[in-house]
């Protein structure tokens, strides 16, 4: 099997020097060379290593110094990204290519220009540390106009959708052909570049292949310890891994105009509607009749109606468990404007510790849309009541997995809320609760609470948990990763057996990977490729082994890097497994029987986040999230 194809062009020059010129750093002054602002750097300069002030332009007052490319690697980045500036300058129309300002500074070469958007190849330098190799990662993108922002040409000028207006699954399979028309038309136009002091580059056209390795597939284990391959089929034929409380009440609520539909929803959930779904009693052992099910009507979604059925569920309920399933209009996929009810409704029922299943009569109005929809539904339904519909085979036994999230306010590009929680699941994802980590104005006292919490979960699992794994979302600032890798250090030394290690988790990324083996281009499921010895890209959903025919979208991969302990203290073996069980976890999401590109320790922790900035900017007051069932879901 070849390795994957990495969305980077490697440089075919590999020794050349750079020339900048350096000043001596005084902290606040910074000079300036014609348009070129200093940059403060780390450089040897007479066998002294510190920091200076420096240009690529020459200067007649700065003095010369001329670097080889690993000598400083952030040097031949800048110095690639303004060779590469320049001539696009030189070789291309003014309205062919732009710059993109950020914190990782890229070109976009336009390649092709609709109505509705532009599509472009962003390019990028970087060093592919896993290789030792310098060069360009190239990416496609579809920026949409305003007014298209959404709409369906404008899904499918991105490649999301195909022509049919369908989830695209030949997604990958188009984004690499969009990468070989580039290097057809603009890859002799821009390259070689020419680096500051003179020296021609040049960029190969050929995207570099990595050996990539393939771990475990996910198995799911079900009622009885069954194990099996699917999901669906392994609840269907087994029953749930555990069952919820026993007496649990399911309590519709809808509009007047709207009791037709929830009749229709009622009868889809008991198995009465599609083969698609047998029913809530034959799936998942939970029964559904009118001795269990309750129905009530809501005039409107308006606050005060809003807090009048809730009293009337919560006065109904009589201590059983419950879960109002709620027929809406809109959803939580529509704008704010239209769906501020929905973050009303989630907020008041939370709010007396209900979890409420909201369903959009879209949904069920339409038979399609309902019969693939309504497994799902139930699914939620079960683990909202308490159940447990299955969990996964772990790589590493008696781990808890602490998934860390926040919804830290800002304003003006400042933070004058601090907010972060944990969502904590075992190793084989079952769900175990959610906490609140920290909260405050003031970043010194957030973070002083924010490593208490940590270390007092660490005390309280310590007699189920002997290793321990922070899964951190992409977003999580540098403050928040210094505190866990001290907490953590912590409990390393105070612990004689167990491990404890931080990963960081980002789906929103610069990479992406292709398979030449098959004409889909999507790697196989559980593939993983080294960038670094601490980075990793892994793809969390792929190609099924034993087939060449993708059936629906595959997203991309993931990166992941180990933040703590240091690569040295954690070896290939180790990390492998923690990337296994990472994988594992994708599988052990609850919201959906196909929904596994992410981990349920950060893809919950994201929910979590949209659901309390949407109370956020309602201004609804703050609401207990640490519960033990997975209201977000």
């Amino acid at each position: 099997m070849r390795g994957v194809v990495l969305n980077f062009f490697p440089l075919a020059t590999e020794q050349f020097t750079i020339t900048l010129y350096h000043f001596p750093f005084v902290e606040g002054e910074r000079p300036r060379c014609g348009d070129e602002e200093a940059v403060r750097r780390h450089l040897d300069v007479d066998g002294k290593h510190d920091f200076y002030w420096t240009f690529f332009q020459r200067s007649k007052d700065g003095t010369e110094v001329v670097c080889k490319p690993f000598d400083n690697v952030y040097v031949t980045i800048d110095a690639l990204r303004l060779a590469l500036i320049q001539s696009c300058r030189n070789n291309l129309a003014l309205g062919q290519f732009r710059v993109i300002e950020g914190i990782h500074q890229r070109v976009e070469v336009i390649t092709k220009t609709y109505p509705e958007g532009s599509q472009v190849i962003s390019l990028e330098p970087y060093l592919l540390r896993s290789r030792g190799q310098f060069g360009f990662l190239a990416d496609f993108r579809f920026h949409p106009t305003k007014e298209d922002r959404g709409t369906r040409r404008s899904l499918q000028l991105s490649l999301s959708l195909d022509k049919h207006g369908r989830p695209n699954p030949n997604f990958y399979a188009d984004r690499y052909s969009q990468l070989a028309a580039f290097v057809t038309k603009f890859h002799e136009q821009i390259f070689p570049l020419q680096v500051p002091g003179g020296q021609e580059v040049t960029v190969g056209s050929q995207l570099v292949e990595i050996q990539s390795e393939t771990l475990a597939v996910k198995n799911y284990v079900v009622g009885s310890d069954v194990e099996s391959r699917s999901q669906f089929m392994g609840v269907k034929q087994s029953g749930p891994l555990k069952q919820g409380p026993e007496g649990t009440h399911l309590h519709f609520l809808y509009r007047p105009e709207d009791r037709p539909l929830s009749h229709d929803l009622f009868r889809a959930l008991r198995g009465d509607t599609f083969r698609t779904f047998p029913g809530m009693e034959r799936m998942f052992r939970l029964p559904i009749s009118k001795e269990n099910v309750s129905g009530a009507a809501m005039s409107d979604f308006s606050s005060s109606e809003i807090q009048r059925i809730k009293d009337q569920v919560v006065a109904d309920a009589s201590g059983r468990k419950v879960v109002p399933i709620v027929l809406t209009s809109f959803s939580r996929h529509d704008a704010p404007e239209e769906n501020a009810a929905y973050w009303n409704l989630k907020h008041a029922f939370l709010s007396a510790g209900l979890p409420i299943q909201v369903v959009a009569t879209e949904t069920v109005a339409d038979k399609n849309k309902l019969k693939w929809s309504a497994a799902s539904i139930g699914l939620q339904v079960f683990a909202k009541a308490g159940g447990t519909p299955w969990k996964v085979r772990p790589r590493t036994e008696r781990c808890l997995i602490v998934g860390i999230g926040q919804a830290h306010r800002k304003s003006k590009e400042r933070i004058d809320r601090y907010f972060a929680y944990s969502v904590l699941t075992d190793s084989s994802g079952v769900f175990e609760e959610v906490r609140v980590l920290g909260e405050g104005q003031d970043e010194e006292n957030y973070i002083q609470s924010f490593a208490a919490s940590l270390r007092s979960i660490f005390t309280e699992y310590s007699s189920r948990f002997s290793s321990f794994v922070i899964h951190a979302t992409f977003a999580i600032r540098r403050s928040e990763l210094e505190s866990i890798a001290t907490v953590l250090s912590e409990q390393r030394k105070q612990t004689d057996s167990g491990e404890f290690v931080s990963l960081k988790f980002n789906d929103r990324n610069r990479f992406f990977g292709f398979m030449l083996d098959h004409n889909s281009r999507v790697p196989y499921e559980s593939t993983v490729v080294p960038l670094s010895q601490n980075e990793f890209l892994v793809w969390f959903e792929g190609l099924q082994y034993g087939q060449s025919i993708v059936r629906g979208m595959i997203g991309g991969p993931l990166h992941v890097a180990f933040t703590y302990p240091h690569h040295e203290d954690l070896s290939l073996e180790q990390k492998r497994a923690y990337l296994q069980d990472a994988i594992n976890l994708s599988g052990a999401n609850w919201r959906g029987f196909n929904a596994k590109s992410l981990p349920v320790s950060v893809y919950y922790a994201q929910l979590i986040a949209r659901y309390l900035k949407e109370f956020d900017n309602l201004g609804l007051p703050a609401v207990n999230v640490d519960t033990l069932t997975p209201w977000f879901l």
